[in-house]
């Protein structure tokens, strides 16, 4: 069938923050897709509050990091983390975190290969969204259709056939593309077209989220700046934007109706005091742990929430979700501009699955970690006195052993690994690092490499091209250009670069590593092998 009979290449349905990303991978790659988004404009509802440093780092490769960061809290401010009986009370334990200012001077002291190239930054969706909208906007292949849902969709051999309405006018249309891409969030309308299950815990707890300005900055900093501050009685607090936006995630009881209740009733306990509130949203919603059966039916594929509903314990629902997008962006990408396989597409699944599956069981055990600190608080938390100080040390000492993995675990957000994909290139004396609090520095196949700066300055990372890279770290290693010729055979793209840096060389401990267009390792070896061009078709799906 021939182009002019598609509107697009690619039809993405949701324009949150995942098909957002999707879409500018596309255009990284010169897809053209279109982007349908129901609400009229970006979210106005808080949501996520933390973009971690594997995101930034693929943000980056979007050229869209810096904009972040200059929009979301200040570097300089902390993200220390409180227990406190309320902001009026006693603060109990603190665990404390830099900011990505001090975060990045001291990594790039530390520079062994255990941290993301990019500092975590605290942002809410509300702001992250029109970054990505306007940076879409801004793209020749990206159009951007707000105020249009999805209905349904029907697919042959050549593409699929979408049917969208106007949810302000009623108008209906049809717009045929080559695949579509299902970003439509946790009550995903493609996925249902689909027939497509989830697996997991549904409905496990019902939250209540206020989320208010209020100019009494001092009075939500008792004890300084934080990111979260939390209670088992009163919920957590969550500082937005440093200045003046709060988000409280708390719950209703059995006899509350979030009809008619007072979100300031719920806030003003925390806060143990009166205080200027002006209040945004307040809305109730439902705590998961679910994950597709499916990610793809044919050539239609799934994305983002609608593939996993987490607890947002840990981060990882978007964060998840932007892996996912930049996954399957360069995947169809290469596949569509022909020097990718069938393979590819079939690994999409394959691949980020298993990562939605163990961050779904992360989230659960950092809310068994918050469960575990609420079993051991005591009703008599404010007692005055030598012994209500001794009762808050000891509670103290309690929370410092229960630990705060959700804001640690850089294993599990840098250390996800697609070891085993079929599109990956695997030894059976291979390392395989699994420690979901540490990340480890390896460059077995599928792993993402370690994150470092080179003699120069220059961050790693910022050598990889826009499709797949050869490190080099040896410059005896003269036969290394017969991949790069191999490449060229197999018309696929390949950068090849030459790097005379021991202390990198040290870390990645092999003279060539083969580097994906996602920034994970496809290959790496001492030499170059007799069946390169087998590899090379493996790692390509081909």
């Amino acid at each position: 069938m021939a182009m002019e009979d598609f509107d697009t290449t690619v039809l993405i349905v949701g324009g949150g923050p995942v098909g957002l990303t999707l879409s500018l991978v596309f255009a990284k790659y010169g897809v053209d897709c279109i982007v349908i988004e129901r609400n009229a404009s970006t979210t106005q509802h808080p949501k996520m509050d933390i973009t971690n440093g594997r995101s930034m780092e693929l943000f980056k490769r979007l050229g869209v990091a810096e904009k972040i960061n200059q929009t979301a809290v200040p570097g300089d401010i902390c993200h220390d983390v409180g227990w406190v009986s309320s902001l009026s009370g006693h603060q109990i334990y603190r665990f404390n975190y830099p900011g990505p200012d001090e975060a990045r001077a001291l990594y790039q002291k530390l520079n062994d290969g255990s941290q993301p190239m990019e500092p975590a930054v605290r942002i809410s969706q509300i702001l992250v969204e029109p970054l990505l909208r306007d940076e879409a906007l801004a793209s020749p292949h990206i159009d951007m259709r707000y105020g249009w849902k999805f209905i349904e969709l029907a697919q042959d051999e050549d593409g699929v056939t979408a049917q969208i309405e106007n949810t302000e006018t009623g108008e209906k249309r049809q717009i045929r593309s080559q695949y579509l891409a299902g970003c439509d969030g946790g009550n995903s309308r493609v996925r249902r077209e689909l027939g497509i299950g989830l697996s997991g815990a549904a409905k496990i707890r019902r939250r209540y989220s206020i989320h208010f300005r209020s100019d009494d900055k001092e009075i939500f900093e008792p004890w300084g700046p934080a990111w979260h501050y939390q209670s088992p009685v009163h919920g957590t607090l969550v500082n937005q934007d440093g200045k003046e936006r709060y988000t409280l995630h708390s719950f209703l009881t059995e006899d509350e109706d979030e009809a008619t209740v007072d979100p300031y009733d719920k806030v003003r306990p925390f806060v143990g005091q009166d205080f200027h509130f002006e209040l945004m949203q307040a809305i109730n919603w439902d705590n998961n742990l679910l994950v597709a059966d499916r990610y793809r039916d044919r050539r239609v594929f799934l994305a983002g929430d609608s593939t996993h509903q987490y607890i947002p314990t840990g981060g990882y629902g978007m964060n998840t979700g932007v892996g996912d997008a930049y996954d399957l962006g360069w995947k169809l990408s290469a596949y569509i501009n022909g020097w990718g396989g069938a393979g590819l597409l079939s690994a999409i699944e394959e691949e980020r699955r298993p990562v939605a599956l163990r961050n779904c069981d992360e989230a659960k055990r950092h809310t068994h970690a918050r469960l575990a600190v609420g079993e051991v608080w005591p009703e008599d938390i404010e007692k005055d006195g030598p012994e209500g100080d001794n009762l808050r040390a000891e509670l103290a000492t309690k929370i410092s052993e229960i630990g705060n993995a959700e804001n640690e675990s850089l294993g599990v957000e840098l250390g996800y690994s697609y070891a085993g994909s079929s599109i990956v290139c695997n030894e059976p004396d291979d390392e395989h690092p699994m420690d979901p609090l540490i990340y480890q520095p390896t460059t077995t196949p599928g792993y993402r490499p370690p994150a470092l700066y080179l003699a120069d300055g220059t961050p790693i990372f910022d050598l990889f091209g826009p499709e797949f890279t050869l490190l080099n770290f040896n410059s005896e290693t003269l036969h290394a250009g017969l991949i790069e010729r191999a490449a060229q055979v197999l018309g696929l793209p390949l950068k090849l670069e030459y790097l005379q840096d021991n202390h990198a060389r040290s870390i990645y401990a092999y003279d060539l590593v083969l580097i994906r267009p996602d920034q994970h390792v496809a290959w790496r070896g001492q030499e170059v092998p007799e069946n390169i061009s087998e590899i090379l078709k493996k790692v390509s799906g081909n």
